[in-house]
This record gives C-alpha cells, structure tokens and sequence, in this order.
C-alpha cells in the first residue's frame, strides 16, 4: 500500500475523524472507504453511459408510446 497527501477542508476532516470515532475505526480507513465507493460509482456510471450511447447508435431506444405504457403501469403521467 502507498501513502498519498490530501488536502480537505477542516470541516470534512471533521466529519472523517466524527465517523471514524463511532465506528472504532482510523481517518485512514474511512477516507479509503469513501474513496473506493467513490471509484465504484464513477466506474459504473461510465459503463452504462457508454452502454446507453451504444444502445442509441443501434437505435435501442423506447418510443414515446412505450414510456407511456410503461409509466402507466404505475399510473405516472408520462405527458
């Protein structure tokens, strides 16, 4: 594992050091906690907007009268 530098704002330091003292645990631990979410979501959300693009340029996409039929299910005005 490699040490890195990171400057934060003191009031989310102390956010980090409020979270890190309830949970018995290290700032160290719960800003890689936070980072790998973080890096989870960001990863996930490019692959479905590229899958998304994709799914455009194949013209993979739902009508008008699909996503009405569809919100009706739940009866959403789709309009």
């Amino acid at each position: 594992m490699k040490a890195t530098t990171v400057r934060m704002d003191d009031q989310l330091l102390q956010r980090v050091d409020g979270i890190a003292k309830s949970q018995s645990r290290s700032r160290s631990w719960v800003i890689n906690q936070a980072l790998e979410r973080f890096v989870n979501y960001e990863e996930w959300f490019k692959l479905e907007v590229s899958e998304g693009l994709a799914e455009i340029k194949r013209d993979e996409v739902a009508t008008e009268d699909e996503v009405k039929k569809a919100f009706n299910k739940w009866d959403v005005d789709a309009s």
